[in-house]
C-alpha cells in the first residue's frame, strides 16, 4: 500500500519555479492525497497561481493580520497538525526555509510521522534541518534531468561512506540501500545531488568504491587493493630513509593520513594501526616497527 503524502507550502517564502522538483520528489514517497499553500494569495505571482491550479494544490488564502505575526505560518501549522490527528497523512511534505516550522517537526516526528523538509540551503537553519526526518534543498533537484555533474564529491562523504560500512559489515560490503538507510539517518540532509550524481549507486562509484549485484540486491565495497600497494611502497620509503631501519609508529600513521586522505586501517581489517603493520609483515615494539632482516 502507497504511503499518504500531505503537501504544505508556505508559498511566501517559496519560487513557482520549484514545484515541478518537488512534486516529481513527492513521487517517490508515495501518494499524494493533500497539497495546500499558504499565503497572502493576492501577493503571488501569476505563474505561482497557474502551477498551483495544474496540480490541484488548494490555496489557502490569509492575510497578514498582524504586525510581526505570519497567519499563514500559523494556519499551516494548524492545518497540519489536524492532518495528523485525523490520520489522513503518513509522510508531511513541509516546504520552507523558515526555521518557525521546527517545533512543528519535531512534535510530528513525535507523534511517528516522517517528515521531509525542503528548502533554500543558504537560509535553512542546522536546527529546523535536523528536527525534520529527512531535509531536501532546492538547489539540486535540477540534478535528476542532467547528465553527470563535474562536481567533485568532498573527502568528508568518502569517509563518511567508508565508516558506516565499516561499522555495519564484516567484510567491507553493505547492501547499497542500507547504506543509503544510514546516511538518512546520521544526515538529515544527505542527497546524491548535492555531489554531483543522480543517486547513490552513481556516487559510490564516482568516490572509488565497488558496486555489484546479487540476485536482485546491490551491494557497495571498499576498494583495498589499490591503494594498499602504494601504502606499503610509502611504508618501504619511509623505512629506507631511515638509518637504523626503525620506524616511529606515530610519525608514520601521520604521514600516512596526509598522503591517503581516506586512509583507514580498519578497512583492512585491523582494529588498530599497529595491527595493521602487523599485517604487512612488520615487527611492533612499543611506538617503533620494523622489519626482522633491518633489526639491529
Amino acid at each position: 500500500m502507497d504511503n499518504r503524502v500531505a503537501l504544505l507550502i508556505d508559498a511566501e517564502n517559496v519560487g513557482y519555479k520549484y514545484i515541478d522538483d518537488i512534486i516529481k520528489e513527492i513521487s517517490k514517497y508515495g501518494r499524494l492525497v493533500i497539497a495546500k499553500f499558504y499565503g497572502d494569495i493576492n501577493s503571488l505571482s501569476p505563474e505561482w497561481k497557474t502551477k498551483a491550479l495544474e496540480y490541484a494544490i488548494k490555496p489557502m488564502h490569509q492575510y497578514n493580520i498582524a504586525n510581526g505575526k505570519n497567519a499563514a505560518d500559523m494556519e499551516m501549522t494548524i492545518d497540519t497538525l489536524e492532518i495528523k490527528f485525523q490520520n489522513k497523512a503518513d509522510i508531511f511534505f513541509i516546504v520552507s526555509s523558515d526555521s518557525d516550522f521546527t517545533p512543528l517537526a519535531i512534535k510530528l516526528k513525535e507523534w511517528g510521522a516522517t517528515v521531509i523538509g525542503i528548502g533554500d540551503e543558504s537560509k535553512v537553519t542546522p536546527a529546523y534541518k535536523n528536527s525534520c526526518t529527512e531535509f531536501k534543498y532546492f538547489q539540486y533537484f535540477d540534478q535528476d534531468d542532467k547528465n553527470e555533474s563535474n562536481i567533485k564529491p568532498d573527502v568528508n562523504i568518502k569517509v563518511a561512506i567508508e565508516n558506516i560500512i565499516i561499522e555495519n559489515s564484516d567484510n567491507n560490503t553493505l547492501q547499497l540501500s542500507r547504506l543509503g538507510d544510514i546516511l538518512i539517518k546520521q544526515y538529515t540532509d544527505f542527497d546524491s545531488r548535492k555531489y554531483g550524481s543522480s543517486n547513490l549507486s552513481s556516487l559510490v562509484e564516482k568516490l572509488g568504491f565497488k558496486t555489484f549485484m546479487e540476485n536482485t540486491t546491490k551491494y557497495v565495497m571498499i576498494n583495498t587493493k589499490d591503494d594498499l600497494g602504494e601504502i606499503k611502497i610509502f611504508i618501504e620509503q619511509y623505512l629506507d630513509s631511515i638509518k637504523s631501519g626503525k620506524g616511529n609508529i606515530s610519525k608514520i600513521k601521520n604521514l600516512i593520513s596526509e598522503k591517503f586522505k581516506d586512509f583507514n586501517e580498519k578497512k583492512y581489517g585491523a582494529s588498530k594501526f599497529s595491527n595493521f603493520l602487523k599485517q604487512l609483515g612488520y615487527t611492533t615494539k612499543g611506538n617503533i616497527f620494523y622489519k626482522e632482516e633491518n633489526k639491529k
